[in-house]
């Protein structure tokens, strides 16, 4: 536990030197210094995370060949962008925190990337990063994680320079690394979302049409997931699946009220705050990315019937973190505008639902085990220590 809050105190610091006070020099030296800490405390880790596990398994395992065997071609019953890695890494040596070195360095790198390029406060945003969305891409979704990173690199290309070809030279590998990489080759389409008058006509007619064949999504994208599972031929992707469909997150059980009510209170409604208001600004670059949280608001709506939508989410939170930035940097004409205090605290909100959401019970079946058990206390490859609540969760899930 230690060392997440030596690393958030840092980055705190930080936020508060160069974004609040406004200080320049030596930014950019603490910002790199920043990207190497979360990349070295995710690469080095043992044994953290649920998903990690899993993937350590699948490493140690014969199934994936050294470069000198590897084939494009092969059939190794998953991505063949992340046999590719894996099979980098056995030939580097060294063992699975190779391979969570080089997915630390592309997914933090591509975030740290797209944050500088595109967010008026980029150490604030670098520090929601951290608390909303670090542990999961670099602890859990390592596969999709990197497709997210390659879709951040090619998502600059289409808002910098408006190149849909650079777009799809770019996010290509996406697919070859995690099987639902696929959709990013559609996202170009989310730009053309316009606020206008047709706009809740629109969304009704869609979330209708989604929800009306909700379990055949449901049940097509989980068999895709499966597809490109993490499992090799081990036989464990049909055991997956099947615990897939039978859980609270992914299966096809609905959402109470209560359930559904959260979710709108801590998803839905700070992002129709956050459009209201950067639709609101006169900068016209504070527009970009509400495409992209209308997209968001339509996943969170569509995963109230269609649960599996809940891992659309991975890939909006960064562009969410970004605009978040630019809310909190529109100049207004009264210095004390209740538009400026209403946007700091929907922000101090989202931070305190995130927070609950690593304390909360992992599930219903596992009593006493929290979300935060998967990471604390932190383990590293110089002491391989046992992480016996992480273990406890890995087996029950």
């Amino acid at each position: 536990m230690l060392i997440y809050t030596l690393i958030f105190i840092y980055l705190s610091f930080l936020f508060y030197v160069y974004d609040i006070k406004s200080y320049k020099k030596d930014s950019w030296i603490h910002y790199t210094f920043s990207c190497i800490i979360l990349i070295l405390v995710a690469g080095l880790r043992y044994r953290i995370g649920v998903d990690t596990i899993a993937y350590m398994s699948s490493f140690e395992s014969p199934y994936y060949p050294t470069l000198e065997s590897f084939r494009f071609s092969g059939d190794y019953g998953t991505d063949i962008g992340w046999v590719f890695i894996n099979s980098l890494a056995k030939t580097i040596g060294g063992g699975f925190y190779t391979v969570q070195l080089i997915q630390a360095v592309i997914v933090n790198v591509a975030v740290f990337w797209f944050i500088r390029r595109h967010s008026p406060k980029p150490f604030m945003a670098i520090l929601l990063f951290f608390i909303f969305q670090w542990w999961n891409y670099c602890f859990e979704a390592m596969r999709e994680s990197i497709a997210i990173a390659f879709y951040l690199f090619a998502l600059d290309a289409l808002i910098k320079e408006n190149s849909l070809k650079k777009y799809y030279l770019r996010v290509w590998p996406a697919a070859l690394v995690h099987t639902f990489g696929f959709v990013t080759f559609l996202f170009p389409l989310i730009r053309y979302i316009k606020i206008n008058k047709y706009l809740p006509i629109i969304i009704i007619v869609f979330l209708g049409v989604f929800i009306s064949i909700g379990d055949i999504i449901n049940e097509l994208v989980l068999g895709m997931e499966m597809m490109g599972g993490m499992d090799g031929a081990d036989g464990m992707a049909t055991s997956k699946a099947t615990k897939y469909l039978e859980s609270d997150i992914y299966g096809t059980s609905n959402l109470s009220i209560a359930g559904i009510l959260a979710l709108v209170i801590s998803r839905i409604v700070p992002m129709i705050y956050l459009i209201f208001v950067l639709h609101k600004s006169d900068d016209e670059s504070n527009k970009i990315f509400i495409p992209y949280l209308i997209s968001y608001v339509l996943v969170v709506m569509l995963r109230i019937e269609v649960p599996i939508f809940f891992r659309f989410y991975n890939y909006f939170e960064v562009m969410m973190i970004v605009a978040m930035t630019q809310a909190v940097s529109i100049k207004y004409e009264s210095k004390g505008s209740i538009y400026a205090v209403l946007t700091w605290t929907m922000i101090l909100f989202m931070i305190v639902i995130r927070t609950y959401e690593l304390t909360k019970p992992e599930t219903d079946s596992i009593n006493g085990y929290k979300t935060y058990n998967r990471y604390v206390p932190y383990n590293s490859i110089f002491t391989e220590d046992y992480n016996e609540e992480s273990e406890y969760v890995f087996r029950a899930l």
